[in-house]
Formats: C-alpha cells, structure tokens, sequence
C-alpha cells in the first residue's frame, strides 16, 4: 500500500514540487548500515541495513538532483550566516556497524559524497589483529574498532558521538544521562582527541533537561529522528533527521528527501491520535 501510494506521489510529480518548495531548506538523511546480501537478514525485519545496489540508487539520485554537503559545512554555514547551495543534503549513519567501513564507505568515496558516521562508544572495540576489509556478513553484527575508526577520519569521514551505550536518553535518570554524554565524548577525545563533536540522539530520544546537558558539554549540534527540513531558524540542537531504509525504493526515497513525507505525516498527525 505505501509503496503504491509513494509511486503516486512520484508520477503526480508532487515529490518535484516539494524538491522546489524545500530547496533553500537543509535535508539531513539518516542511515544505519548497508548490507552486500541479497535478501534481507532474518534479524532485521525493519530494513535497518539497506542493501548495497538500493544504497547505490539513492546515492545516485542525490548526485543528479541535489548538493550533497558535510554536516561541518551545514554547521559553519549557520554560524556564519553564509548561503549554501539549493537542495542540500547532508548524509549521516548512526551506530558505527562495521559494514559501514566495508560497504557504505567505499561506495560513497567511488562518489566523492561526505558523511558523518555517529559511534557508540562502549561497542567500538579495543583494536586487534587486524581484519579483511572486504564485507562478510559478520559486519552487519559487528562493530568498528578504534583503528578503523581512525582510519576513516583519515580518509574525510566527519565522526560524532551517539553516546555511549545507546539508551533512550530521556527515559533515563538525570545523572546517566549526563554520564551517557560526558563519557562518550571523553572516550572520543581519548582516541580521536577531537575538540568538538556533533551528537546524534539515539532513538531520537530527547528532552529538555537532554538538551540542555549537551548543550553545555562541547557538542557542536544535536541530531533527532523528527522528520523534516531544516532552516536558518532550526535550532541546531534539535536537528530533523529523515529515516532511511531498506523498504525506501525509489519512489519512497524521493518523497522523503524532498520532505513530502514528513509534510504529510504532520499533516495526518492529529487523526492518529
């Protein structure tokens, strides 16, 4: 049913008309892993890990119709009060599955795209003997080490925190929280020794007291998972960020990076509740 009613969306060229309305807005697009299987793992039934030749096709649609731009550019844009290019998209993956550095990173570099990857610091693990960097499917489990994790700061890939353990931030008591963010961002400067970070919520979870938390730590922005565009008015702690997975064909991804889907699912809100 979704996907026959995005198609629609795509053939009525409302997608085209949205792309247009949104072009001076920032879209922030937000991935987890991309898988080389061809059929989607049993242990992921909601398309977490998109598969490698859909990641392609989305990659490409973005090199034809927008400006894919780093996050540090989106940030100092804003700071100082500088003009970005129509239809920009930033690029971002949360958890740091080692299929990132298998799949999805040379897939973007073969396009010369940026992308910010968002680490869960307790789940990198203490480097080792040193593995294959062709993906297997161990990587869609896996996560990245400290030395991979360097290694692709060294090769342009902007690095942010998603905490330290990935629990829903507002659901915790005040003082895990703070540790959840003062502990991720030490181990990062422990072994990145970045002096500011960007901050990705996990699960989108967020509160006021969250905010301000980070607010006063030496996090650049913080990402939700609200969906939508961002303007010059956004605050740059309560960043949209549009979902993407594997059940996002063409037609599903176009609406979503044009912001359509999100229009509309503010639109229908109110009759869902």
């Amino acid at each position: 049913m979704k996907r026959s009613f995005f198609s629609l969306l795509h053939k009525l060229q409302l997608t085209r008309f949205a792309a247009w309305w949104n072009r001076k807005r920032v879209v922030i697009l937000c991935y987890h892993g991309v898988t080389e299987r061809r059929e989607r793992h049993p242990a992921d039934p909601h398309g977490l890990h998109i598969r490698a030749d859909r990641f392609e096709a989305h990659l490409d649609y973005l090199r034809r119709n927008y400006n894919v731009i780093s996050l540090a550019e989106f940030l100092n844009a804003r700071r100082g009060n500088a003009p970005l290019p129509d239809r920009a998209v930033v690029l971002t993956f949360d958890d740091g599955y080692r299929n990132f550095l298998t799949s999805a990173a040379p897939r973007l570099a073969a396009r010369g795209l940026p992308v910010s990857l968002f680490l869960i610091t307790d789940r990198i693990q203490i480097d080792g003997e040193a593995k294959p960097v062709d993906w297997s499917e161990t990587d869609d489990e896996s996560f990245l080490s400290w030395q991979e994790v360097q290694a692709l700061r060294a090769k342009g890939v902007e690095l942010g925190s998603h905490t330290c353990s990935h629990r829903k931030l507002k659901e915790l008591p005040a003082a895990e929280a703070d540790r959840e963010l003062r502990a991720s961002y030490a181990a990062m400067q422990t072994h990145l020794s970045e002096p500011a970070l960007p901050l990705a919520f996990p699960f989108g979870s967020y509160s006021d007291a969250v905010i301000a938390m980070a607010r006063r730590l030496p996090y650049t922005c913080a990402l939700t998972t609200d969906a939508g565009t961002n303007g010059p008015a956004t605050d740059l702690f309560l960043l949209r960020r549009n979902l993407i997975g594997d059940d996002d064909d063409e037609a599903a991804f176009v609406a979503r990076v044009s912001g359509l889907t999100a229009a509309l699912q503010r639109v229908l809100a109110p009759f869902r509740n």
